[in-house]
C-alpha cells in the first residue's frame, strides 16, 4: 500500500483538528476558582505562547458577561470578544461547541461550572481534563469526594487536581487521600497578565 506524502498528511490532520489541545474545567464547588484559574490558563496559551485560543463558557453562571465588561477588548459582537489571540464565548450551547470547534484555534478551554453530570460526556472528550478545588478544610473534603465518585471512569487517574493558593503541606497531605495528580496554583490577582510564577507553573503541565 502507498504511502501518503508526509504534507498531504499534516493538512489531513490540521483539517481533522489533530494537534489541538482542548482543555476542560470542572470545579467541585462554588467558588473554587474555575473560571478565575480558566482565563489564567487562555491568556497564558494566547499571550505567551502565542496559540489562537478559545475560552468557551459551558455553563449557567454568567460570569463572561460581568468580564466583558470588566475590560477593554479589541473586538465584541453578540456572543463573543476578544484580546489579541484570545476570543471568550458566553453562554455557549451545545450547537455553537461544534461551530467553534469547525474553526481555526489551537487551544480550547471548555469551562463547565461545577456541573459534572451535564457536562460529563463533554468533559470527557478533552484531551486535558482539570479539576479545580478550594483550599479551605472543608473544601478540600468536597476535592476528595468528587475524586471518590469519579474514580471508576476509565482514565479518571490521568486527571489533573488544581488547588489555588495552598502550601506544599496541604498539596502532600490531598495527594496522599487521593493519589492523584495534585498541583498548587500560584497566586495571580489579574488572570489576564501573565506572570513569572503562573507562566512557570503552566510551563511545566503544557
Amino acid at each position: 500500500m502507498k504511502r501518503k506524502p508526509i504534507l498531504f498528511n499534516k493538512l489531513e490532520a490540521s483539517r481533522l483538528g489533530l494537534g489541538r489541545e482542548v482543555i476542560g474545567l470542572i470545579g467541585t464547588h462554588h467558588g473554587a476558582g474555575v473560571t478565575h484559574t480558566g482565563l489564567m490558563l487562555a491568556f497564558y496559551m494566547g499571550e505567551v505562547l502565542g496559540k489562537k485560543t478559545a475560552y468557551l463558557e459551558c455553563n449557567e453562571h454568567h460570569d463572561m458577561i460581568r468580564i466583558q465588561k470588566a475590560y477593554e477588548w479589541s473586538r465584541e459582537d453578540e456572543f463573543s470578544f476578544s484580546f489579541h489571540l484570545i476570543t471568550c464565548y458566553s453562554e455557549v450551547t451545545p450547537r455553537r461547541i461544534s461551530e467553534i470547534f469547525g474553526e481555526d484555534y489551537e487551544c480550547i478551554i471548555l469551562d463547565f461550572g461545577i456541573d459534572f453530570t451535564t457536562n460529563r460526556d463533554e468533559f470527557l472528550r478533552c484531551s486535558t481534563k482539570i479539576v479545580v478545588g478550594g483550599r479551605s478544610e472543608w473544601d478540600q473534603q468536597k476535592l476528595v469526594q468528587f475524586s471518590e465518585v469519579t474514580e471508576a471512569i476509565r482514565g479518571s487517574d490521568s486527571w489533573l487536581y488544581f488547588i489555588p493558593q495552598v502550601n506544599d503541606k496541604t498539596i502532600t497531605k490531598i495527594k496522599n487521600e487521593v493519589t492523584r495528580r495534585v498541583w498548587r496554583v500560584p497566586l495571580a490577582e489579574e488572570p489576564t497578565i501573565p506572570s513569572r510564577d503562573t507562566n512557570r507553573f503552566f510551563s511545566r503541565i503544557f
